[in-house]
């Protein structure tokens, strides 16, 4: 137990140095002054239409997540699920190495009386598809963009990447079947691998309703709105401090700040966040200090729904 507190320990250290660094870096090398007078420029009808859309992509996820539960158990609720959600997310935030995602796992397996191993699988899917999504969304706007030499070195890597988990993802769909009754075998023949093999199959079951036709279904339409949601945010959010808003610079900016974000190195993705946004927005000519600026007010948007929606739905599990 003291060596497990221990590793948490010098884990946060770790990534609370990385944010003072960020922190650092951006307070030496970015006109913090001209940003905030930026930020003090906002249109405020922009920012609640931008609010608008992320609550849009939040529902389509939660609903998405929700649909990939396994067939053979009831749907979660769909408050349930919106609310398990916003938590993690803000638990995400809160903590590094996606904590809320462990939360998520705990409060729709365990919790609910369900399997952990088949909610871990759920989400495990669910971040296969946004990796898919994200690697054909970069692939897509690049012609449109000239990119500094290691962004076009890393080019063919991240096409190839989203391949392979294309690839790999339906692989494993249509050889599903065949694995499961191989796992069945497994545990008939050595019953004491039967715990672990139960483990695997219910990681599994976040697949099993993939082969379902209908659910898949609904499941991608639940995914392409809720991008159109994160996409549609990105850009009123560029459109509420006057900054170039076309649709290519839009989805680069919300490709490349979710893809650095998906690594956990920091608590609230505090600095990340903003140098990811300058990134993404210099690609597009976009100054440092308005890229700040930009960074700045989406940060505090993104996290507007899982303070609000999040913070109380954890008070009532934890009363």
């Amino acid at each position: 137990m003291n060596s497990s507190h221990a590793r948490r320990g010098i884990g946060l250290f770790i990534s609370l140095v990385i944010t003072a660094a960020a922190l650092y870096v951006l307070a030496r090398t970015v006109d913090w002054r001209s940003a905030l007078q930026y930020i003090r420029q906002v249109q405020w009808p922009w920012l609640v239409l931008a609010l608008a859309a992320l609550l849009l992509n939040n529902l389509a996820k939660a609903e998405r997540w929700r649909l990939l539960f396994p067939l053979d158990q009831a749907l979660p609720a769909r408050g349930e699920t919106f609310g398990a959600l916003m938590a993690g997310q803000l638990l995400n935030f809160v903590f590094p190495f996606r904590s809320g995602d462990i939360s998520r796992i705990y409060f729709m397996g365990r919790y609910r009386g369900a399997s952990s191993a088949a909610a871990a699988g759920t989400i495990g899917t669910e971040k296969v598809l946004n990796l898919i999504v994200m690697g054909g969304l970069f692939t897509l706007v690049l012609p449109y963009f000239v990119l500094p030499d290691w962004m076009e070195a890393s080019r063919t890597s991240i096409w190839v990447l989203s391949l392979a988990a294309l690839v790999l993802w339906g692989g494993v769909l249509l050889a599903l079947p065949f694995s499961q009754a191989v796992l069945h075998r497994v545990a008939r023949q050595w019953p004491r691998s039967a715990w672990g093999v139960g483990v695997i199959l219910r990681l599994l079951d976040g697949l099993t309703t993939l082969r379902d036709q209908q659910r898949l279904s609904r499941v991608l339409a639940w995914t392409a709105v809720a991008w159109v949601g994160s996409i549609g945010a990105t850009w009123l959010l560029l459109q509420s401090l006057s900054l170039p808003a076309s649709l290519p610079l839009a989805i680069l900016a919300n490709v490349i700040v979710q893809g650095g974000l998906s690594v956990p190195v920091a608590p609230a993705g505090i600095g990340i966040f903003e140098w990811l946004a300058i990134l993404a927005l210099a690609i597009g000519g976009v100054p440092t200090d308005q890229g700040l600026a930009y960074g700045l007010v989406t940060h505090a948007a993104v996290l507007f729904f899982p303070v609000v929606v999040g913070v109380p739905w954890l008070l009532t599990r934890f009363r």
